[in-house]
């Protein structure tokens, strides 16, 4: 009897083996489908695009840049076209240069350089931004126009002989470049940098005064003026200084 039921264990042992099986497989299967949802979850938060990130941007407002930028939220950030949307970002008129980037989880950063302007351009009845590279970039409004004006180019000059124009204005850039190194004025005495085709540039002072560089290397003018400074001449009052008379320097004063 004994024996018999020991038999009886024994042949029920493969079941139970069978059984035992198939509860692990449950249970393994039951943890990886766990954890494939985790991973679908996990790349949806990953693989799509949670934040558009702007950065560098003063004048260009982040409203403007996403918009140019045309990122929809949860757009696939594996499948975005980078350099298209640097192409779109950069058409804003005060983006110099973009690049754009992907962080992960989730971000899309754009980066962006603007124009730094150092000089309005008087043209076609309005007033115009130029960069620090010479660059006529947008049309300027009624804030912030604190900036030496550009005068003197006729308007059938930049329209259509625009290398002789643009000669011009970075000749002006070099002048201004070169009242930086100046003792006797900064940019912020400067009202206008005037140019005549036959006569050259001339720098005019808000005070009302003005200083006349002519064609030649401005750096060395402006040494010069230094050393009339040096020696006595008084720029707060209104005075027309003419460096441009063969090696001489006259100041004249302006009457009020």
């Amino acid at each position: 009897m004994l024996l018999r039921n020991a038999k009886q264990r024994l042949a029920r042992l493969p079941w139970l083996r069978r059984v035992a099986n198939l509860t692990r497989a449950g249970v393994i299967t039951a943890a990886l489908s766990g954890v494939v949802v985790y991973g679908i979850s996990r790349y949806h938060d990953i693989a799509r695009v949670n934040t558009v990130e702007v950065v560098g941007n003063e004048r260009a407002t982040e409203l403007a840049v996403r918009h140019l930028a045309d990122v929809r939220l949860g757009a696939p950030l594996l499948l975005l076209d980078l350099e298209q949307i640097v192409d779109d970002v950069v058409r804003h008129p005060w983006v110099a240069e973009a690049t754009v980037s992907r962080h992960f989880p989730g971000t899309l950063r754009v980066e962006v350089r603007e124009h730094h302007d150092v000089m309005l351009l008087a043209h076609d009845g309005g007033l115009y931004r130029v960069n620090d590279q010479g660059e006529v970039f947008i049309r300027a409004r009624s804030s912030d126009l604190d900036r030496p004006i550009l005068t003197g180019l006729s308007d059938e000059l930049v329209d259509h002989h625009g290398p002789v124009a643009r000669r011009v204005v970075s000749s002006a850039l070099a002048t201004l470049h070169s009242v930086d190194g100046c003792d006797a004025l900064s940019a912020e005495d400067l009202s206008e940098v005037h140019f005549d085709p036959s006569l050259g540039f001339t720098l005019r002072l808000r005070n009302g005064g003005a200083v006349h560089l002519g064609f030649q290397d401005p750096a060395d003018q402006l040494r010069r003026l230094d050393a009339m400074v040096a020696s006595g001449l008084d720029l707060s009052r209104p005075v027309r200084v003419d460096l441009d008379l063969d090696g001489l320097a006259v100041a004249t004063p302006i009457s009020s």
